[in-house]
């Protein structure tokens, strides 16, 4: 009888321990040290940005076994009372949490967005990290721009500089976007991720989108393109967005195989001690579709990592 109860013990313990461990937290068994969460934006069309929501969202982190989550807050409306409130909740739950805003570094209103934000995003447990896109209206503005000229180079560079200062000072890093802009201008009139990256001083760190190489960016990388980038600017990554970018190179509402194979991704997150992975998914039209694509794809990286 003894015998029977120690075997079935262990066949549990097993069958479990692979997937789930440190109290239920989602561990892959190829890269154990890495810490799976989400975006909240993959809720927005459901769950608006509100404390509420906030809460809700942290509930499902925790009852999931993720272990952070990038709070979406695109124009910073959430007070900073509100984000006391948020943080913590989340640390009872034991979610880590990193606070991510949407202007671009041009955009008119990145200063009003950016001062508001910095309080809050500073109130928050887990990468300590304030997000921002680079670029932004000066590629909505034109559907056919596909880099910056050297003089929106020279604005982009010294706004995020003044911003990766305001960050550190506040205990935080600041962290931008790969998105519309080419990985790699023509050094002459056209200048892309590569050419940000290589200027901005060291309090400017990059967020990395493993998708948006095929399915945002204006000139599709190809995945060699896109490799090189990341081993070079490795020692820049502070977390990155999991998405994947379909062949028709539209992005996925479920995780699945990538152009930029996620095991290169990975193992450069791991040698540099990089922990942070946010699951990126297109947004579903109902809560409970949200709910299951990210089930899904917790069973994608299980299976597959």
């Amino acid at each position: 009888m003894k015998a029977t109860v120690i075997i079935l013990v262990l066949s549990l313990v097993l069958f479990s321990g692979s997937a789930y461990s440190a109290g239920n937290k989602i561990v892959l068994n190829k890269y154990p040290d890495l810490k799976i969460g989400f975006l909240t934006m993959n809720f927005l069309k459901v769950l608006p940005v509100s404390l509420e929501n906030a809460k809700k969202l942290i509930d499902f982190a925790s009852d999931q076994g993720f272990a952070w989550m990038e709070l979406g807050d695109p124009n910073a409306v959430l007070t900073l009372a509100e984000c006391k409130q948020i943080a913590e909740y989340a640390r009872a739950k034991k979610i880590e949490i990193g606070y991510r805003v949407n202007p671009g570094l041009m955009d008119a209103n990145f200063y009003e967005v950016f001062s508001r934000a910095l309080p809050n995003a500073a109130v928050f447990d887990g990468p300590r990290t304030i997000r921002t896109a680079a670029p932004g209206n000066e590629f909505n503005v034109d559907p056919k721009k596909t880099a910056w000229t050297l003089n929106e180079l020279s604005k982009v560079v010294k706004i995020a500089n003044r911003a990766g200062n305001e960050a550190r000072a506040a205990g935080l890093r600041y962290v931008t976007e790969n998105a519309f802009e080419v990985v790699k201008g023509n050094g002459l009139t056209a200048f892309g991720t590569t050419e940000y990256l290589a200027n901005v001083n060291s309090n400017v760190f990059l967020q990395l989108d493993t998708g948006n190489f095929f399915c945002l960016g204006r000139n599709v990388a190809k995945p060699e393109e896109a490799s090189a980038f990341v081993e070079k600017y490795a020692n820049k990554l502070v977390y990155i967005h999991l998405k994947t970018s379909a062949k028709d190179h539209n992005p996925q509402s479920i995780l699945s195989d990538n152009e930029l194979d996620f095991n290169i991704v990975f193992s450069l997150m791991t040698k540099q001690k990089v922990p942070y992975v946010a699951m990126e998914l297109v947004q579903a039209a109902t809560l409970e579709e949200c709910y299951n694509n990210h089930k899904k794809s917790i069973e994608y990286l299980k299976k597959n990592y």
